[in-house]
């Protein structure tokens, strides 16, 4: 799709997207409450296992060689 088409108000019968940052900022928070309300979900365990092992999901940092979704969350 053109930018100007996903970028059209709803009433206008397109997506409505006016500012993708805030857009992608918003679906990486819902990821990252789908991992703490979740736990038990197969991507909390995961990154459970591989990113904070000893921690929370808010305690964990950065870490080693972290995947590209583990630095987006």
């Amino acid at each position: 799709m053109t930018w100007e088409r996903v970028a059209c108000h709803k009433e206008f019968g397109e997506m409505g997207f006016q500012n993708f940052k805030a857009f992608n900022h918003t679906m990486v928070a819902n990821q990252g409450w789908s991992i703490m309300s979740k736990p038990e979900s197969l991507v909390a365990r995961v990154f459970k296992s591989r990113y904070f092992p000893r921690s929370s999901f808010l305690g964990a940092k950065l870490g080693y060689n972290p995947s590209f979704p583990w630095r987006s969350i």
